[in-house]
């Protein structure tokens, strides 16, 4: 049987710092992320587009015989957390590209293969780097076309 003094034996929990307060939000009601967005089958989550970015996104797009109405693009910043099931369940995407963006920043704790199709929550998820990376590392690029794009979107083997 414990008695009194026995309880402070044991640490408060309660004010301890297990889980730091940066991830609130993930609990955080998205609003202009997804605003004027309807769902569809692809979501593209990348960083902030710059310069050239967006059309060499838009010519990536047209090479896996994808229109501009056929896919949403949302744009977060270098290590913004953004709550992947609120996007899931406002935009319910069946293919998800990320570019830039580490699956930790939607909150998700898994790893991804670079460039391949991973399945992950009922959805195809192909990681690449940054658009800025990609535009630089014509390898880089060739390999997620090769690997992850061309599979999923012209073959359609998955």
């Amino acid at each position: 049987m414990l008695k009194n003094n026995d309880m402070n034996d044991f640490p408060d929990i309660i004010k301890t710092g297990i889980i730091d307060s940066k991830q609130d939000a993930f609990w955080h009601a998205l609003s202009h992320e997804t605003s004027g967005l309807q769902p569809l089958d692809v979501l593209i989550i990348t960083l902030p587009m710059q310069g050239s970015e967006e059309a060499q996104l838009q010519k990536m797009m047209q090479a896996c015989k994808l229109d501009p109405s056929s896919y949403n693009i949302v744009q977060v910043k270098e290590a913004e957390p953004m709550p992947w099931h609120q996007l899931r369940d406002a935009l319910q995407p069946k293919v998800i590209l990320l570019l830039g963006i580490l699956p930790q920043q939607l909150g998700i704790a898994a790893q991804f293969y670079m460039y391949s199709p991973n399945k992950f929550n009922d959805c195809v998820w192909i990681a690449a780097p940054s658009l800025a990376q990609l535009e630089q590392q014509s390898e880089a690029k060739k390999q997620l076309w090769n690997v992850g794009l061309k599979p999923v979107f012209v073959d359609k083997t998955l």
